[in-house]
């Protein structure tokens, strides 16, 4: 059985609060159902064995925590932390100037530690946040088969972005770390179609980029309650107070789209369930009693379930939308932007209604909200696309083919 090196950035990943440690937590589930693997976290390892009851094939994981750690022993350990920091880390990565990556100068030692003791296969670096990591694993294994898992086209996203403040050298920086990837890796595997198109053009076609879908687990209960009312009470919205896209379509739906609908039906309410700090450009609609915002949860099944739909109004970003597999997965009609949709072998209209202008997107809501049979035609055909295509289970028979076609 092959062998597996799996490193992932964020500091927890479960349970999983974002699109990107689903994503993360999901992944390494198939590959421990396929392959034998060995996964540096961040994470307390107490903590992330909490996911077994749900993951179970992570029981055979071999896990080794940032946290078992002890800070190194050195001379520049009497130093203060911020400059002791970035000295190691130009030390550990042979260069004299640079951004300090404190990921991986977490992981750095325990990752040469693995490289000396085990030989792998292939070894996963998720996102763009472990990229630094290949030039210790070149030092020990030159060979060995470096697979990028891409979350988004990050600079893709930067650069939309840019309009809602982001830095454009910070967006510049990441596009050159993108199109250089084929002097890194040996392969990318991309959320969706369009983005496998994004990394061979940054790339010249100077690697392989293989489309590995993010998917859902379909939770197999009944018709949710909100979409049987013949007046529905909630809509909803899922996703991180930390991500831009999403910000910028909350305020968009807020502005444009939710007074049109408001007028209609009065006593709806808007569900916004999602980890992060609320942004203070969202503070307003704290004031609003027709909004609630859920704040972190460790269970959306109930949210879902009090939903006659939910929205997605996304107009930036990259990847395929989590948030829109996800509702369909708990039975939920989705209304969205091309651009929220982005990624998914959608059928308008039949499993899901879609939008990109603040009228089209308002009638949409509406006629979904005044018709209970659209609601649960939209259901059916959505969940059969979610159970037949974006299903974690045949996603990982190809993530297993994708690994063995490249070792």
């Amino acid at each position: 059985m092959k062998q597996i090196l799996f490193i992932c950035p964020y500091d927890s990943i479960y349970p999983p609060v974002n699109g990107g440690m689903q994503r993360c937590l999901n992944i390494l589930h198939q590959l421990a159902k396929h392959f034998k693997v060995t996964a540096i976290i961040h994470q307390d390892k107490t903590e992330f064995k909490k996911s077994i009851d749900l993951f179970p094939a992570l029981a055979s994981v071999n896990i080794y925590s940032t946290k078992d750690e002890e800070e190194p022993r050195d001379l520049f350990s009497v130093f203060p932390a911020r400059i002791k920091r970035a000295i190691r880390y130009r030390l550990y990565k042979r260069v004299v100037k640079g951004e300090t990556d404190s990921s991986f100068l977490l992981y750095y030692s325990l990752l040469n530690r693995l490289l000396k003791q085990q030989v792998f296969d292939s070894i996963m670096l998720e996102n763009l946040a472990t990229i630094n990591a290949v030039d210790v694993i070149r030092r020990h294994a030159k060979k060995v088969s470096i697979i990028y898992d891409a979350h988004n086209v990050d600079s893709r996203l930067a650069m939309e972005s840019i309009s809602l403040g982001s830095s454009k050298t910070e967006a510049v920086g990441m596009q050159y770390v993108e199109s250089t990837l084929h002097k890194k890796v040996n392969a990318i595997i991309a959320c969706s179609e369009k983005d496998k198109g994004n990394f061979l053009l940054l790339n010249a076609n100077k690697l392989p980029v293989f489309v590995i879908p993010n998917g859902v687990t379909i939770p197999g209960h009944s018709v949710p309650e909100g979409i049987m009312k013949d007046v529905p009470s909630h809509i909803i919205f899922c996703g991180s107070m930390g991500y831009a896209p999403n910000e910028e379509a909350i305020l968009w739906f807020y502005n444009e789209i939710w007074p049109v609908v408001k007028a209609k039906f009065p006593e709806l309410i808007f569900l916004i369930v999602g980890s992060g700090v609320v942004p203070v450009s969202l503070h307003k609609l704290r004031s609003d009693k027709a909004v609630v915002f859920s704040g972190k949860v460790n269970d959306l099944e109930p949210w879902y379930s009090m939903a006659a739909l939910a929205i997605v109004p996304i107009k930036t970003g990259s990847g395929t939308r989590l948030k829109i597999l996800e509702a369909m997965g708990y039975g939920i009609p989705v209304v969205s932007t091309s651009k929220g949709a982005e990624g998914i072998n959608y059928t308008a209209g039949r499993s899901i209604l879609i939008a990109d202008n603040a009228e089209q997107f308002a009638d949409e809501v509406i006629l979904l909200l005044n018709n209970k049979e659209k609601r649960l035609s939209l259901k059916a055909t959505a969940l059969d696309l979610v159970t037949k295509s974006y299903n974690w289970d045949l996603i990982g028979i190809q993530l297993q083919h994708c690994i063995n076609n490249l070792s």
